[in-house]
């Protein structure tokens, strides 16, 4: 009798080389000129100043089992890029900048004047003209902002009053480290060298805005093998 042997899933190796090939390579040379051009443009608006910023690629795969095999690529690779500011002077100055700057264009305010509309520059403003309190003394609605495409999002520390302890937003107490390494491809770079975490960056400026950049649409995947079929 003949036996029949089970092609197994690819070796690292293999996974490895197709993650450095030229197409991935050119989409992975795209994806980081846009996610590192986007964080560059914030910290040049008025009223940022860096604390540190934290840059990701990973490229891994989804195994399954022998109840449920894997029916997801073979191998995706993804990207992101997330950047802590502090504020110097009045958030909404600050917003007021990001807006003037263009660096994306955010959600539009599909409510209409003066009603909460997520990741719509005109409520975030409104919420820091209100200080966070509706005229009959409810909390409003926690305040962000979203670019239209969903790829940019940004978080700042809010407290309005008789908020105890204070709404912070952007959250992280240990300084910002890199994840464990995956098998088949991963680079993670944080700048600077040394970086100053959250708490720190907090005490000297009093308020915090985070940036997050993973294209939306694709959960950040630039690159994907997809699994045999056979």
């Amino acid at each position: 009798m003949a036996a029949t042997a089970c092609a197994g899933p690819p070796a690292d190796s293999e996974l490895r080389a197709k993650a450095l090939g030229a197409d991935a390579q050119r989409k992975r040379h795209a994806q980081e000129a846009y996610i590192r051009g986007l964080l560059a443009s914030f910290s040049h608006v008025e009223g940022l100043h860096p604390g540190h910023t934290v840059f990701e690629d990973r490229c891994g795969t989804s195994g399954g089992n022998l109840l449920e095999p894997a029916t997801g690529p073979l191998l995706t690779c993804s990207m992101s890029g997330r950047a802590v500011f502090g504020v110097e002077g009045e958030v909404a100055d600050v917003l007021r900048h990001i807006d003037a700057a263009h660096i994306v264009q955010w959600q539009p305010n599909v409510n209409g004047p003066g009603s909460a509309s997520g990741g719509s520059m005109d409520y975030a403003l409104m919420y820091q003209r209100m200080r966070g309190v509706e005229p009959d003394g409810r909390l409003m609605s926690t305040p962000s902002l979203e670019s239209l495409n969903e790829d940019v999002t940004v978080a700042w520390d809010t407290a309005p009053p008789g908020t105890t302890p204070p709404a912070h937003q952007v959250e992280g107490e240990e300084t910002p480290v890199c994840p464990p390494e995956t098998t088949v491809y991963s680079r993670c770079d944080i700048t600077p060298r040394h970086p100053e975490a959250v708490p720190s960056v907090r005490a000297r400026y009093g308020t915090v805005l985070q940036v997050d950049i993973r294209p939306a649409l694709s959960n950040g995947t630039y690159f994907e093998v997809p699994r045999s079929r056979s």
